[in-house]
């Protein structure tokens, strides 16, 4: 019904929200896997020894998350951006990893360090979350329109 070559998804855009919704899900995912590892971690590390902690607070596990998260928010936000217009969400998403960035120099910097990357993560989740929400509102406007 929804094909490659319907009329119905080509005039509403459906599977391009889809798409977006989808990578969403993934930021949002992602962002509460950061949260976690954030607040998890240091419970974790009182049953571990100490080397193992030491290479779960380097700084390329840290680095990396900042990179997968914002190679997620590019994929969802830009394409959401074009589909809704709605420049709150870009202002969210840059503020939320602006946040994480701000938390990878806080690095080593124990509960300041943690409270700014959960900050940053729980931005991110809310610009997804609306993200998603403005495209799906704008896929049933365009539905409804192209009746």
């Amino acid at each position: 019904m929804f094909g490659p070559r319907s009329r119905v998804a080509a005039a509403t855009g459906f599977e391009d929200s889809a798409r977006t919704g989808r990578w969403d899900r993934w930021g949002q995912a992602l962002s509460l896997l950061c949260m976690a590892h954030c607040l998890v971690l240091p419970l974790v590390l009182g049953a571990l020894p100490a080397v193992m902690g030491q290479a779960l607070e380097e700084t390329p596990i840290h680095l990396g998350m900042v990179v997968l998260a914002t190679i997620v928010a590019g994929v969802s936000f830009v394409p959401g951006f074009r589909r809704h217009g709605d420049g709150r969400v870009l202002v969210l998403a840059v503020l939320g990893l602006g946040v994480l960035g701000l938390a990878h120099l806080l690095e080593h910097e124990g509960a300041a360090e943690t409270a700014v990357t959960v900050l940053g993560a729980t931005v991110l989740v809310l610009a997804h979350g609306l993200n998603h929400r403005r495209c799906q509102e704008g896929c049933a406007r365009a539905v409804v329109n192209a009746r």
